[in-house]
């Protein structure tokens, strides 16, 4: 495994409920009542039950906000740290493509992030070679039985960014998707009892030539690593 990235970890509470999209409400240690911002758009549900234990980080800038605590992690049923703060991401994929030894890409000569194409705006762009590749990242957190899936909420703007992809391909240039699992997982495949017009998306950008990368990851007592692994995406079905 590669270390890629640190997070401070300050606290580790549990979880009580989660009032809205943006907040949890927690117990750490110490019995006080605290609630934490979520930085993460997606249900969750695994991960987010009475009395899991979850992982948090003191907020900064606090003038600028709402709550004092971010969550950052929580533990799966199997005892595994799973990273559920999206804000993180970023930092993850930075240091990936920046790292030749274990990117899919290898050696790059330029990278720019938030890059516009059209009316939209992806993660990444990546020159190598005289070649551009266009790159939009999701974070993978769900996952049962060696299975990750995405998303774990209905998602228009990711099925959007794969038909923008699509477009990027079909104009002559290299278009990928980063699937940053961050389960341990064997297998992936989109989600369609979530997200049915995502699942045949998916499918339909990688008949047309758009590269998909699940690449593993893992959270250990605050460490992020890449781990080398071949994580295999399952064919299309039509029998739903």
């Amino acid at each position: 495994m590669k270390l890629i990235y640190k997070v401070n970890i300050d606290e580790i509470g549990k979880f009580i409920d989660r009032p809205n999209r943006f907040t949890a409400s927690l117990e750490l240690n110490n019995n006080e009542i605290i609630t934490a911002h979520v930085h993460d758009s997606g249900r969750i549900k695994e991960l987010f039950f009475p009395g899991n234990q979850v992982f948090l980080r003191k907020a900064k800038n606090i003038e600028n906000r709402k709550t004092l605590w971010d969550v950052i992690a929580a533990c799966a049923d199997d005892n595994e740290e799973i990273l559920i703060n999206s804000s993180i991401h970023r930092y993850i994929t930075d240091n990936y493509f920046k790292n030749e030894d274990i990117s899919i890409f290898g050696k790059i000569d330029f990278i720019k992030p938030e890059v516009k194409f059209g009316n939209s705006r992806l993660d990444y762009l990546i020159e190598k070679n005289g070649e551009k590749i266009y790159i939009e990242t999701k974070g993978v957190s769900l996952s049962k039985n060696k299975i990750a899936t995405f998303p774990d909420a209905p998602s228009v703007r990711a099925t959007k960014h794969l038909n923008e992809l699509i477009e990027i391909k079909k104009s002559g240039h290299r278009a990928a998707v980063i699937l940053i699992i961050l389960r341990d997982s064997d297998f992936f495949v989109p989600n369609y009892e979530t997200d049915p017009i995502f699942y045949k998306t998916f499918y339909k950008a990688i008949e047309e030539g758009v590269e998909v990368y699940p690449l593993q990851f893992s959270f250990i007592n605050g460490e992020i690593f890449f781990k080398h692994k071949k994580i295999k995406i399952i064919p299309y079905k039509n029998n739903f």
